[in-house]
């Protein structure tokens, strides 16, 4: 049973309530409406004039599929065709549309909501799908001149699709006021990624994930945050020239494929590889030594922390530092080096990796070794349960000053599960709303047409979207 006091938070039904709100700027009234759910706000529009007027010039459409998660493909489809269709004829901020792979759109009813979008010059544009047929993604997407953020994760391409791996970019792209971009699963080579940089000189901010391929330089002078999350073939190797980069994260190669021209100065980086040697003379520390936050994972930066460390200069702005995924405890001279040379440090997340059995490491002596991190108030420890190896660390740490009170272990499973349950509460709560919502929604009639959960085959020929009768579709994009 629902507490009175969240049903009472949820009813805002009054007409003092109503005018108060409806007498703010038209802009905040926008922001508002951006962030309460689709549904509520079509519903809104019968409230007043005033508000069936902010609805339909909505700057913010944002489409997940948690919110009809129990609705069938067909509803939502009327339900968004309808949208735009009573919709004026106004610039649009955002158009954000996100669906689960176990009910597919139909990628013609995609292709036209994101013709509209850009039609209605929209500024960002957020679409993750699961699956995708690349023959009619709309061309227009990147020639939009307005556009300012594409977010495109169209996850895997069917089966049946066996001429590539990710979705294929256009010959013609011209994007003059993108200042960010993110893609997922396509196909992003070096003539690609050119095109994007020649003809977006404001892109500040560039996201591959699982779709860089073949790219043998990435040069911009205005990139300033650079993500590669995974590649669509193995990665041979590529140079970095953005001497005004300032935040880099890669995951999934070798350290030895990334090097660096017109070296940066990042103030934050997070690398995690997948090598276990480092043979290259070019110094990596040097781009990271003025970071303020730094990630390193993997064997390979060890192994390069390893050789270029004793001759470091110091990290005098990193406050923040996570290192590891190797066998700390077995290899001490990594950590202890470093945080010699962090006379700020304020946080660090050490992770351990279990020690093989019958397994033989190559350690640098700590003999001697001290450190002083006075402003080192947290220190994280994540290893798993029953390592006894873990009080060698303890120790060092409490010789060097390192209260014990300032130290928490954190063990692999119980962050596993403690993962879990966080997401089992955000569920539950996301149901609890809905719960208060529908609660809601019976007690006002005139706001009800329909059960918004059912699923006969009959609630296809009633108007059960919260719109008037609507039997046109949008315009064809």
């Amino acid at each position: 049973m629902e507490s009175s006091a969240d049903e009472h938070a949820m009813e805002s039904d009054t007409e003092t309530e109503s005018d108060l709100i409806s007498e703010l700027p038209e802009d905040i009234l926008q922001k508002i409406l951006s962030c309460v759910w689709i549904r509520t706000v079509v519903r809104m529009r019968r409230v007043s004039r005033k508000w069936m007027e902010l609805c339909e010039s909505l700057q913010f459409i944002r489409l997940d599929y948690r919110d009809f998660e129990h609705w069938k493909v067909e509803k939502f489809t009327r339900f968004v065709n309808n949208l735009l269709l009573v919709r004026r004829k106004v610039d649009l901020q955002t158009f954000q549309l996100h669906w689960n792979p176990h009910g597919p759109l139909n990628c013609n009813d995609v292709r036209m909501w994101i013709g509209y979008a850009v039609k209605h010059n929209v500024k960002v544009l957020d679409v993750k799908l699961c699956l995708y047929d690349k023959t009619v993604l709309p061309p227009a997407i990147f020639t939009c001149r307005s556009l300012q953020e594409l977010n495109l994760q169209w996850g895997n391409a069917p089966y049946r699709d066996y001429d590539h791996t990710g979705l294929v970019l256009p010959d013609i792209i011209n994007l003059p006021s993108l200042k960010k971009l993110t893609l997922r699963d396509v196909e992003v080579d070096e003539l690609s990624l050119n095109r994007f940089i020649a003809w977006s000189p404001g892109l500040e901010d560039l996201n591959l994930i699982d779709s860089a391929m073949h790219l043998d330089l990435i040069a911009s002078k205005a990139l300033k945050r650079l993500t590669l999350d995974g590649f669509l073939d193995e990665c041979d190797g590529f140079t970095i020239a953005a001497p005004h980069l300032i935040s880099f994260e890669c995951t999934g190669c070798s350290l030895e494929a990334i090097s660096w021209r017109d070296q940066p100065s990042l103030e934050s980086a997070r690398i995690d590889t997948c090598g276990y040697t480092f043979d290259c003379e070019s110094k990596f520390t040097g781009v990271l030594k003025y970071a303020k936050k730094l990630a390193l994972f993997g064997s390979d930066i060890k192994v390069m922390l390893e050789k270029e460390l004793p001759t470091c200069s110091a990290f005098e702005s990193l406050t923040t530092l996570e290192i590891g995924e190797w066998f700390l405890t077995e290899d001490l001279y990594v950590v202890l080096r470093f945080l010699q040379l962090s006379p700020r440090l304020e946080e660090l997340t050490l992770m351990h990796r279990p020690l093989d059995e019958g397994a033989e490491i190559d350690c640098m002596p700590i003999d001697g070794m001290t450190f002083q991190c006075p402003l080192l108030e947290s220190v994280v420890i994540q290893c798993s349960e029953g390592d006894g190896r873990i009080d060698k660390l303890l120790s060092v740490l409490v010789v060097n000053g390192i209260s014990l009170d300032n130290i928490n272990i954190a063990f692999y499973d119980e962050i596993e599960k403690r993962d879990r349950a966080e997401r089992i509460r955000a569920d539950e709560e996301q149901s609890k709303e809905l719960r208060i919502f529908e609660k809601r929604v019976k007690r006002n009639p005139e706001w009800r047409e329909y059960d918004p959960y059912a699923m006969s085959e009959s609630d296809s020929k009633q108007s059960d979207d919260g719109f008037s009768d609507a039997s046109d579709d949008p315009d064809d994009y």
